[in-house]
């Protein structure tokens, strides 16, 4: 199915592109969110049922741009079917309902967000290094924590997975240059898990550098990746990709050389990890580890070179889309547990600069409904937003 973007800006307060989660009670926007500029041109969805009300359509979703003010740069998953939207301020957007729950001013320009009970923590890098930001449910500001400070020396240089939180709120896990921390929140205690300084790792694999962390298990396990060599050192060998688990007591380390792959970025989901390949490397398959047990395991993509252009995990987990760029955006979305192709969408527009760089897409697993992002990231470009079904 193909779809051509429209640059005709009455779309901004007309459409509503269906598309997305279904929460329990519907909350009332808060007021004064809908400002009249925005720089985002809306697209009409592809098939009529998203059009449908909720009683015909079953689990429904909206995503309307004329809700937010300036330009719509990304957006990330907030729980539940609700996204982030960072536009001129940063948003709290149920999907499900098309209201906005609740604003906040933008601490940072670029960042990640972990959902947690009662909340959210939002990281990323700052002016003065790494960032993290302890947000209730309502958007006010509990606690702000200079990262590099409080490591007294070291640094978290990995945007995505650098920092890591507990679904209880209760922990956070640094991937630093110089080790794995962890900060408990209630007591202000910072723990060393794995240090650098004295060769950190097992009898067959030193870990040469941290690049991002989760925590599973039920928060018992934190769940890392990074870069390693062999003990004994092998001559001419170069340090190769690892993932590994330490308990949050610091046993029970384990590490793992996943042959022939190498890791970019750690992305987290409510259910699985997903460790996305080095774009030069990538062969079309993707590596996830169960976030409950630990398991990790492979999804195949459709084609070799599969995923150079960007991979996608879903809220949920359920779900991973692909994307290709070749003059136009080709996302391919997947059933992670089955391995099976559920939907293929082409997108496209007259001008190509809007398929220089990867978008962002953003798997709404209730809905079975992808939120496309192109142009965010580039100011001279309007941004444009896209969504469709995928699934049955």
């Amino acid at each position: 199915m193909k779809k051509t973007f429209c640059m005709t800006l009455a779309l901004l307060f007309t459409l509503a592109l269906a598309a997305c989660g279904k929460t329990d009670s519907p909350a009332p926007a808060v007021s004064g969110n809908a400002p009249s500029d925005t720089s985002v041109v809306a697209v009409p969805p592809s098939g009529g049922q998203q059009n449908q009300p909720v009683s015909q359509a079953g689990t429904s979703c909206t995503f309307d741009p004329a809700l937010f003010g300036g330009k719509l740069q990304s957006c990330a998953y907030a729980g539940n079917g609700t996204l982030f939207v960072l536009a001129d301020k940063l948003y709290l957007y149920d999907t499900g309902t098309s209201t906005v729950l609740a604003t906040a001013e933008a601490p940072l320009s670029d960042f990640e967000v972990q959902a947690i009970d009662g909340g959210y923590v939002l990281s990323g890098m700052g002016d003065s290094g790494m960032m993290a930001y302890i947000y209730d449910s309502s958007l006010s500001l509990n606690k702000e924590i200079a990262v590099d400070e409080l490591l007294q020396g070291d640094l978290v240089v990995s945007e995505t997975g650098g920092v890591a939180a507990s679904t209880d709120g209760k922990k956070l896990a640094f991937a630093a240059l110089g080790g794995l921390y962890l900060y408990d929140l209630e007591s202000g205690s910072l723990t060393t898990l794995l240090d650098m300084a004295q060769d950190a790792g097992t009898a067959s694999i030193r870990i040469s550098m941290l690049n991002g962390a989760a925590f599973a298990q039920d928060n018992s396990q934190i769940v890392f990746f990074g870069s390693g060599s062999s003990i004994p050192a092998a001559d001419g060998e170069e340090d190769f990709s690892i993932y590994g688990s330490i308990a949050v007591d610091g046993g029970g380390l384990k590490l793992t050389k996943p042959s022939g792959y190498e890791m970019e970025e750690i992305q987290s989901s409510v259910s699985r990890l997903f460790f996305p390949q080095t774009f030069t490397q990538a062969d079309g398959t993707l590596l996830w580890v169960d976030r409950a047990t630990g398991s990790a395991n492979t999804l195949s993509f459709s084609a070799s070179g599969e995923g150079k252009d960007g991979v996608y995990g879903s809220e949920q987990g359920n779900y991973v889309a692909t994307a290709v760029l070749d003059g136009s955006l080709t996302v391919r979305v997947y059933d992670v547990a089955s391995g099976a192709l559920v939907a293929t969408e082409v997108i496209e527009n007259s001008d190509p600069t809007y398929f220089y760089r990867i978008p962002r897409i953003y798997l709404l697993d209730g809905a079975k409904t992808a939120v496309v992002v192109l142009g965010g990231s580039i100011d001279e470009l309007d941004t444009l937003v896209s969504t469709f079904e995928f699934g049955a």
